[in-house]
Formats: C-alpha cells, structure tokens, sequence
C-alpha cells in the first residue's frame, strides 16, 4: 500500500506551531513572527521537521534564557537541525 501525504500549507503550519503551547496550557506567545516564517519556509511543510526545529528553537531559547524565540534562534535551530 502507498500512500502520499501532502505537506501542510503556511497557514495550517501558523496554526498548527501556534496551536500546540496551548494543548500544554502555555497561553503567550512563544515564537515571534519572523521565527515562524523562517521554520516554515524551511521546514517545507513537513510536520516531523516543523517539530524538529521547534524543539530545537526551544531548547536554543531556553539555553539563552528568553521569553520568545526569536529569528536568530530560530535561524540557529534550523542550521542545528539540517546538519543534524
């Protein structure tokens, strides 16, 4: 059996990266605009690359001590993840 998944358009991945924090009662906004831009456009669409880079990003930010994730830690993450 074969079967295709099509990847997640922008706005379906905007809502599903803004979506999960409050599945986990996290109410603020967590990733600023141009973060959520840069992980989307590289993740391509694909929801296990979405979520690899923004564990990473979350992880980065953590380490950083910020609030948000920004572009630059998201742009860090994205780098992290594709060289694996």
């Amino acid at each position: 059996m074969n079967y295709n998944m099509e990847g997640l358009s922008k706005e379906e991945g905007r809502i599903y990266v803004t979506e999960k924090p409050n599945g986990a009662g996290c109410w603020q906004t967590v990733f600023e605009e141009n973060a959520l831009e840069a992980i989307l456009n590289s993740a391509n669409g694909t929801p296990h690359v979405i979520n690899c880079i923004c564990d990473a990003c979350l992880l980065i930010a953590d380490s950083k001590e910020l609030h948000t994730v920004t572009g630059e830690t998201a742009m860090q993450a994205i780098n992290d993840v594709q060289l694996g």
